[in-house]
């Protein structure tokens, strides 16, 4: 599913870019190597980077302490 119609970025494009450490819009911008336009995405695409970095941290390995 398109995120920016605008400028074609997808949700696994967002995704993508917070893996290599997009936390803002912004970011993901410069990941996709393309610059915002009407900003009518902005919302939409927080909401993703969000979910995306909670799927982050909910598979994100634990260490254990050494007994």
């Amino acid at each position: 599913m398109f995120i920016c119609i605008c400028k074609a970025i997808r949700e696994r494009e967002v995704d993508a870019a917070v893996r290599a450490g997009a936390r803002r819009p912004a970011d993901v911008f410069r990941a996709c190597g393309k610059s915002p336009q009407c900003g009518t995405c902005a919302c939409d695409m927080r909401d993703r980077i969000a979910h995306a970095i909670a799927r982050e941290r909910a598979v994100e390995p634990t260490l254990l302490a050494a007994d």
